[in-house]
C-alpha cells in the first residue's frame, strides 16, 4: 500500500525496511532491559542479539526462497533485495533459535535465562515487522465482506490476484495478536518459575495463535495440504501444529529436569538438618567447657 515511506532523489526508505529496523531498535532495549534484570554481562548479550539477528534474517530468507525458488530462476541477485519483503517469519525463529543458543553458551552465558529475556522482544518485533508487510503488501489476506476489508491499490499484488476486491488485513491482524502477546509475556516474566519457560510458553502461544489467522491469509496454491469447506488447510498451519507439540515438550523437558534438581538438593538438606539435630545441649555444652586444669606441684 505504501512500500516507500520518503522518496528523495537517491534516498529511499521502504516501509518494510523502516519496520524491520524499528523491531530490530525497540526489541534489543528490551532485551537489554531483561539482561540487566537477570544480571547477564551486556556485552556478551548484545554479541547475542546480533548473531541472533543475522540468523534469523538468513533463516526467514532462506526458507522464503526455497518456497519460491522459481520466482528466482534467472534473476539471482533478487535474493538478496530483502528491502521488497520476502521472509518467512518460522524460518527466522528456527534459525534465530539455534544460532542464538549457540552463540549465547559460547559467550558463557545461561542459554535458557537468554531465551527468556528475548521472548517478549521477539512479539513485539513481529509486531512491528507486520505492519511492515501491511505497507509493503505482502503477506496479504483472503477476500471478505467484512467493513475493515482494505482494498490495494492496483499496481500491488494484492490487487494483481484480488483486483479491487476487499480482502482480509490480515497482517494487522497478525500485528495485534503479536503485540497481545507481549503484553501477556511483559506481565507474567517475573513470575515465570524456571528458565526457559518464558520462550517455550511463547512459542506455544504463538503457533496455536497463528493456525486460526492463517485462515484469514492467502496463500499460494502449493502451500494448501486441503480443503476444509471454505477453508484452506496450509503447509504453515502444519508447522504451527509441529511448533506447538515441539515446545511442549521442551517445556515439559525443563520442568521436569528442574523438578529432579529440586528432589536431589532436598536429601543434602535433609541430612545436613538431621546431623545439626543430633547434638544434643548437653553435647553442645560439653564441647564449650573447658577441660579441667591440671594439679599444681606443692
Amino acid at each position: 500500500m505504501y512500500p516507500e515511506i520518503v522518496h528523495f532523489g537517491a534516498l529511499h526508505i521502504r516501509s518494510y525496511g523502516l519496520a524491520l529496523a524499528i523491531a530490530f531498535l525497540v526489541g534489543t532495549w528490551l532485551g537489554l532491559k531483561e539482561a540487566r534484570r537477570f544480571g547477564m554481562d551486556e556485552d556478551k548479550f548484545l554479541t547475542v542479539v546480533l548473531f541472533t539477528l543475522v540468523g534469523s534474517i538468513f533463516g526467514a530468507r532462506l526458507l522464503y526462497v526455497m518456497e519460491h525458488i522459481g520466482d528466482y530462476r534467472g534473476q539471482w541477485s533478487s535474493v538478496f533485495a530483502l528491502w521488497q519483503g520476502g521472509l518467512t517469519l518460522y524460518g527466522g525463529i528456527i534459525a534465530g533459535t539455534v544460532v542464538g543458543l549457540w552463540m549465547a553458551k559460547r559467550q558463557g552465558l545461561p542459554i535458557w535465562r537468554v531465551a527468556d529475556a528475548l521472548a517478549p522482544s521477539i512479539a513485539i518485533g513481529t509486531a512491528f515487522g507486520r505492519v511492515g508487510c501491511f505497507l509493503n503488501g505482502c503477506c496479504y489476506g483472503r477476500p471478505t465482506h467484512l467493513p475493515w476489508g482494505v482494498v490495494y491499490p492496483p499496481d500491488t499484488f494484492p490487487a494483481l490476484e484480488f483486483g479491487e476486491t476487499p480482502i482480509h488485513p490480515s497482517q494487522l491482524y497478525f500485528s495485534l495478536a503479536s503485540l497481545a502477546l507481549f503484553a501477556v509475556l511483559w506481565a507474567i516474566r517475573k513470575r515465570t518459575r524456571g528458565a526457559g519457560e518464558l520462550f517455550w510458553g511463547f512459542v506455544i502461544a504463538y503457533a496455536l495463535m497463528r493456525i486460526p489467522l492463517d485462515l484469514t491469509r492467502a496463500y499460494e496454491p502449493g502451500t494448501v495440504l486441503a480443503h476444509l469447506g471454505s477453508f484452506d488447510i496450509t503447509e504453515s498451519q502444519l508447522v504451527s501444529l509441529t511448533l506447538a507439540l515441539f515446545a511442549s515438550l521442551m517445556l515439559m523437558r525443563l520442568r521436569r529436569a528442574a523438578s529432579l534438581a529440586e528432589a536431589a538438593a532436598l536429601p543434602a538438606a535433609s541430612m545436613s538438618e538431621t546431623a545439626h539435630a543430633a547434638v544434643t545441649p548437653d553435647d553442645e555444652a560439653h564441647e564449650l567447657t573447658p577441660p579441667p586444669a591440671a594439679p599444681t606441684q606443692p
